[in-house]
């Protein structure tokens, strides 16, 4: 099992953000799958690689000439600072995260038929937390 380093505002690993696709691919293999998104009221497209045997997925904006832009992972392949994260409590979270400073969130739930859903957003990080009644289940982060 390969372990990755969460890098905020940074990349994973050796891998940084604005790094081609080619570079990308390179670094972690062929995606499981490709996916073109593309914005309902303007005319950008991303290019998204989803790498389901590790829980990552990698959008690469065609506004950025098509350079890596924010990267999601659910899965505990990946570290931040030493720890993994992935599947523990909020309450678990919140200890573990107080030591690295990561500046003021916004948060925002969602509920619906007794699901529960909570993100926590660190501006200053550029990192994002989704929590699922309570466990948290991927973390987001982009360099802007």
């Amino acid at each position: 099992m390969m372990r990755y380093k969460i890098k905020p505002k940074i990349g994973i690993g050796d891998i940084d953000f604005y790094a081609t696709i080619q570079e990308f691919i390179y670094v972690f293999g062929d995606p499981n799958e490709e996916e073109i998104m593309k914005e309902k009221d303007e005319d950008v497209s991303s290019k998204i690689l989803h790498y389901d045997n590790i829980g990552m997925s990698a959008s690469f904006d065609e506004e950025n000439n098509w350079q890596l832009t924010s990267i999601a992972i659910s899965e505990n392949d990946f570290h931040f600072n030493g720890l993994y994260l992935i599947g523990i409590t909020k309450s678990d979270f919140f200890t573990k995260i107080n030591e690295f400073n990561m500046g003021e969130f916004e948060m925002e739930e969602f509920n619906e038929d007794g699901y529960t859903s909570t993100l926590y957003h660190f501006s200053d990080q550029h990192m994002s937390f989704w929590f699922e009644n309570d466990e948290l289940q991927e973390i987001q982060w982009s360099a802007i």
